[in-house]
């Protein structure tokens, strides 16, 4: 049996919700939704963040972000709010 956290039904997960407002902007962290699925995390997100006109939108599942960095070791991190456009030629790469 799985435990929900605060504010999560069990079923649901939390994603995390990214955008940027026209092409070459950095993704800019906005928010986070919690939806059952990949599918429905698109479709909140994009209905609860639609005050913008973002030109791209991306939601990621929390678990699924990692730290990087000194943090899990008990020390504090600064959070990270946003992701840069990626490196000319850097599609493919890991």
């Amino acid at each position: 049996m799985s435990k929900a956290g605060p504010g999560v039904s069990f079923g649901e997960q939390t994603y995390e919700v990214f955008a940027r407002k026209k092409r070459g902007d950095a993704l800019k962290h906005v928010g986070c939704v919690d939806a059952p699925g990949d599918a429905l995390a698109r479709v909140y997100a994009w209905k609860t963040y639609d005050e913008e006109n973002w030109f791209e939108m991306c939601v990621a599942p929390r678990k699924a972000i990692l730290p990087a960095g000194p943090g899990p070791q008990g020390r504090r991190r600064a959070p990270v709010r946003e992701v840069g456009p990626a490196a000319p030629g850097a599609e493919g790469r890991p």
